[in-house]
């Protein structure tokens, strides 16, 4: 005969295993809930902050390289180059199809996926 003064003589009583699982399963899912949560502010707060610094669209579609101020004599030799950075614009028909291939394989392998 079982003793009277245990807790599962009550008939429809959950074993006291039981009450430990459902209470681990709810903590477990308050704190999955709460870190989806945490998670979602962080994205909309660090969204927020970088906004304002992106740049405009438009900004992105003209874009015009800083090119150094060239001086030419008057029989066409180029005497100086003044500005910060040298860059020459070329046209992308005249750069090799090697040559796109491979900074395409660099910078992303799948661009044409």
């Amino acid at each position: 005969m079982p003793p009277k003064n245990s807790k599962n003589n009550k008939p429809g009583a959950v074993p006291q295993r039981r009450h430990w699982a459902l209470r681990f399963l709810i903590g477990a899912t308050v704190i999955g809930v709460a870190g989806v949560l945490c998670a979602g502010m962080l994205l909309l707060t660090a969204m927020a902050v970088a906004y304002p610094n992106l740049p405009d669209i438009s900004d992105l579609s003209d874009y015009q390289p800083k090119l150094p101020l060239r001086i030419y004599a008057a029989d066409g030799a180029l005497i100086g180059e003044f500005g910060e950075e040298r860059r020459q614009l070329t046209p992308s028909d005249n750069i090799p199809k090697a040559m796109k291939q491979a900074v395409l394989a660099i910078e992303d392998a799948r661009f044409y996926q």
